[in-house]
């Protein structure tokens, strides 16, 4: 029987990139925003603010180690 532990989704060089703009408040493409929040890994706010949800915060932790 496998492990049920979540474990992160393998993401391309240029996702984790756009996490990781995310979190630091740099400006990124409404294509980029809109998969992010698709993803799960966003939310928008009705003002157009952005800003990383549990599990993104988690994909740009671990890609920092």
């Amino acid at each position: 029987m496998s492990e049920s532990r979540s474990t992160p989704a393998r993401l391309t060089d240029e996702q984790r990139q756009i996490l990781r703009d995310i979190n630091a408040t740099r400006p990124v493409s409404d294509e980029a925003a809109n998969w992010a929040v698709r993803a799960g890994y966003a939310a928008q706010a009705e003002d157009g603010d952005i800003d990383l949800t549990q599990a993104g915060r988690q994909v740009v932790d671990s890609s920092t180690l």
